[in-house]
């Protein structure tokens, strides 16, 4: 029976979707809904994973296929194995399933085999390390005591920024006018409220601090210059545990991602304090990633 590959990059907000044929030759690509079980649970998550793989099933009848999805909160072995039994429960014998951690795939797809690390900087942060040893993170330990370098982390400073502007202790500037006039957040209440009682995105001000910085308000630069350093704090730790020579590093997450004043600034702090680091381009997304787990997995198989 012919056999299919599904890489899946099952995320908070959508579920990212690929399938290739036995050579990698991509088939299909899709988008679904979201499958971060962390978020939406472990039965609406598999639901939204099924819905997406399904046509592709109806579609292509007499194949087997081998279906790698990963997310968030599969790097715990606990997590990872309720998703995937719950995922069998949606899936017929011919697909076989493997749940992984989001961090696996992107490494995957970024480096196929060879050594390298991806900095992610987005709502989180975290550092990973692939080598021939195996993976190794810095931070990563959520928003309450970690996550330095993110939107979280930029976006809670901006906003105990204009805290302490309502308070009077630090002097009005452009980043309280900036977050005035996109939130409405105009005096101590509103602020209070906004942050305590209307679930807000206190990742959603990082945007307006770092837009802010580039105009050149003092407090916003501040906030910024801390935050690149912090990103930095995570690659000296990295390089000094691992006693690297050398290191191919991807940047990726909705702050590294694409072009912007804070990226800029991490850019140039890295040319200037480690030569030893080139920034590079993943080689795949990490939905491709999957496929390449997956493809490794119905070779296992063959062999057995």
């Amino acid at each position: 029976m012919k056999k299919l590959l599904v890489g899946i990059d099952g995320g908070g907000s959508n579920t990212k979707l690929v399938l290739t044929d036995s050579e990698l030759n991509i088939l299909e690509e899709s988008v679904g809904g979201p499958s971060n079980f962390l978020k939406i649970g472990h039965e609406t998550a598999s639901i939204n994973v099924y819905e997406l793989v399904i046509p592709f099933i109806d579609k292509y009848k007499k194949a087997d296929f081998y279906l790698v999805i990963g997310t968030a909160g599969a790097g715990r072995k606990n997590d990872a194995e309720e998703f995937e039994f719950n995922l069998r429960k949606c899936f017929n014998q011919n697909t076989k399933i493997k749940v992984v951690s989001d961090a696996e795939i992107t490494l995957k797809g970024a480096f196929k085999n060879e050594d390298g690390a991806i900095l992610i900087a987005g709502t989180g942060s975290i550092l990973y390390y692939k080598s021939g040893k195996g993976v190794n993170r810095v931070g990563g330990f959520g928003r309450l005591i970690g996550d330095e370098g993110s939107g979280y982390s930029i976006g809670s400073k901006g906003l105990n920024t204009i805290a302490k502007m309502f308070d009077g202790r630090l002097k009005h500037s452009q980043l309280l006018n900036n977050i005035t006039d996109k939130f409405g957040i105009d005096s101590q209440d509103k602020l209070i409220n906004t942050v305590y009682k209307e679930n807000f995105d206190i990742a959603s001000i990082a945007e307006i601090v770092i837009d802010t910085a580039e105009q050149g308000d003092i407090y916003s630069l501040n906030i910024i210059d801390n935050e690149t350093n912090e990103l930095l704090e995570h690659l000296v730790a990295l390089i000094r545990k691992e006693k690297l020579g050398k290191l191919n590093l991807v940047l990726t997450g909705g702050l590294l991602s694409n072009e912007n004043f804070f990226k800029t600034m991490l850019l140039n702090k890295i040319e200037k304090s480690f030569p030893i680091i080139n920034i590079v381009n993943p080689k795949h997304p990490p939905e491709y990633g999957a496929v390449l787990i997956a493809k490794e997995i119905s070779s296992e198989n063959n062999e057995n």
